[in-house]
């Protein structure tokens, strides 16, 4: 009988073992149980973006769950709750060549946040600075800026006319885009970037398009080409998309008069405008003939600020402290 007690002894520890085991494991019923479809409904029903963040940041396995699948879960939460791209910043540039100009103002691009901005995303707006772009022979920046779309810049070399990069400021990438024997001996009067052939992917910088404006001046002509990223090169649309402008004169002004979504214009000598179809890719020019109306594009100022949108879906990781 007392050869017993050590394992009566034994069996009391191990109970009590047991016990404070069960006392301190987690409840059988946690949120890791649930099925990624599941979690996926919660989160589509978050009332703020920056919950999203928030939830993205808990574990791995949330953030696959919110970021993966190539953004599928941020668009769909875009469209539930009427999601819209926001501005956060502008980058402001120099215009060291006074008004008017050939080109927009585009020099030295400075990004400043916008202290007013209410995003949920202006966390990553804290660096977007264009530093990580390559640096010319004497370690000095050469960029202008030529456009802003979905997130995404054409920048173009202010020596090396017309060198262009396409550049992500979030994930802080750039890839260059290659250049044109259409480009040899001419000067840049305007780059556009554009969606690319892919409709249903969004911009990005796998999926492009750019329309460049160029100007021959021994010849005064004017060209404009388009480059698309789907098919790696660059293409000259039939028709409008050369011509001669002026012939007679044998040196004009050109200046910049204006952009919007769908065209850009340019004065050319006397009452003469240039007007681009960027979509198309087309150059139209005829006479401007209310002298009033001509002089006032001539003269027009144009805004020295970029306005940069966050682009929706928004980069996940960019927003994570």
């Amino acid at each position: 009988m007392p050869a017993a007690a050590p394992s009566v002894r034994g069996a009391h520890r191990e109970l009590r073992c047991r016990k404070n085991s069960r006392r301190g494991s987690p409840p059988a019923a946690e949120i890791d149980v649930l099925l990624d479809d599941l979690l996926e409904l919660v989160f589509l029903r978050l009332p703020s973006p920056a919950n999203l963040v928030r939830a993205a940041s808990t574990c791995k396995r949330w953030r696959r769950i919110i970021a993966g699948d190539g953004g599928g879960l941020l668009r769909r939460y875009g469209t539930l709750h009427s999601a819209s791209d926001d501005v956060v910043g502008h980058y402001c540039v120099d215009d060291c060549d006074g008004y008017p100009n050939p080109r927009r103002p585009s020099l030295d691009p400075v990004f400043v946040p916008s202290p007013s901005s209410s995003s949920p995303w202006g966390v990553a707006a804290r660096n977007l600075a264009l530093d990580f772009l390559p640096r010319g022979e004497f370690g000095d920046s050469r960029w202008e800026l030529a456009d802003i779309r979905g997130g995404l810049l054409l920048v173009f070399d202010r020596v090396l006319v017309p060198r262009l990069l396409i550049c992500d400021p979030l994930r802080r990438c750039y890839r260059e885009i290659p250049g044109s024997a259409w480009f040899h001996g001419c000067h840049l009067l305007g780059a556009f970037l554009l969606d690319g052939e892919d409709a249903d992917a969004g911009i990005s910088m796998s999926n492009f398009r750019v329309t460049c404006v160029l100007y021959r001046f021994r010849n005064r002509t004017a060209r404009v080409c388009a480059f698309s990223s789907a098919a790696g090169g660059w293409a000259s649309a039939a028709g409008r998309s050369s011509m001669s402008i002026s012939p007679d004169v044998e040196l004009e002004p050109i200046h910049f008069a204006g952009s919007d979504d769908g065209s850009a214009d340019w004065t050319v000598g006397d009452n003469i405008l240039l007007s681009l179809d960027k979509d198309a890719a087309e150059l139209t020019c005829f006479l401007v003939l209310n002298d009033e109306e001509y002089a006032a594009l001539r003269e027009k100022r144009h805004p020295t600020g970029y306005p940069y949108q966050m682009p929706w879906p928004p980069t996940i990781q960019a927003c994570l402290p």
